[in-house]
């Protein structure tokens, strides 16, 4: 799994850095902010000049996806462990527990939630990019990581994994109460409870649909599908 004990010196305190300054970005939410954070809010929290903001970062919303990318890189490199005996779903599942993927899915749901909440100042847009870029990434990673697996498979199973993690946010942001989710002061039972919701996900994944409770509630024909 991807950490800071790995990589050369440099990327060491490029990732360090750039963890700096979205850990700034969850102190300002913490501390209510009530509108779309500016660079210059964001560089003074973290004690950097806003031109080393944009060093890191392309824009402001490329932080709030940030938390995002790390958890899939994480997802992505887990799935390398997968064997015989560690199948695919479980391996992701297993990288789950960890106390570094659970902090990033901690953050993936505050900046979420803020994303959700400031629709208005044009992040929902921004960040449906970002999200666009994620899914891109994985393809492409996963396809350097399996390069004997057929493109469509790796395909469908990246939208699988990120439909999955984006059903797990949506039945999250329904626990959220309406005055919590306004000062993004959000508790950390509720944070945990997004990580519950994110591993429930993937162990849904893992299992299949053969066991869904379907029921007919009419009676239908061939003629009807």
């Amino acid at each position: 799994m991807t950490s800071l004990s790995t990589g050369t010196r440099r990327e060491q305190n490029k990732r360090a850095t750039k963890q700096a300054i979205v850990d700034a970005v969850a102190q300002l939410l913490r501390q209510g902010a009530d509108s779309a954070l500016t660079a210059h809010q964001i560089a003074d929290a973290a004690g950097i000049s806003r031109r080393t903001l944009f060093n890191y970062f392309p824009t402001v919303d490329a932080i709030y996806s940030y938390p995002l990318h790390q958890v899939l890189d994480s997802m992505v490199e887990s799935m390398g462990m997968a064997s015989n005996s560690i199948p695919l779903l479980e391996s992701i599942i297993q990288a789950l527990k960890s106390d570094e993927v659970t902090q990033q899915l901690g953050q993936v749901a505050h900046f979420g939630a803020y994303v959700i909440g400031n629709e208005a100042n044009g992040c929902i847009t921004a960040n449906v990019n970002e999200w666009q870029q994620a899914t891109m990434d994985v393809l492409e990673k996963l396809g350097h990581r399996y390069p004997q697996a057929d493109s469509f498979s790796i395909r469908v199973l990246t939208h699988a994994l990120l439909g999955a993690g984006q059903a797990a946010f949506d039945e999250w942001m329904e626990h959220i109460p309406a005055n919590q989710n306004q000062s993004m002061d959000i508790s950390p039972e509720l944070l945990a409870t997004f990580h519950t919701l994110v591993t429930k996900a993937m162990h849904t994944l893992e299992l299949g649909f053969n066991h869904f409770p379907l029921t007919n509630t009419c009676t239908s024909t061939s003629k009807d599908i």
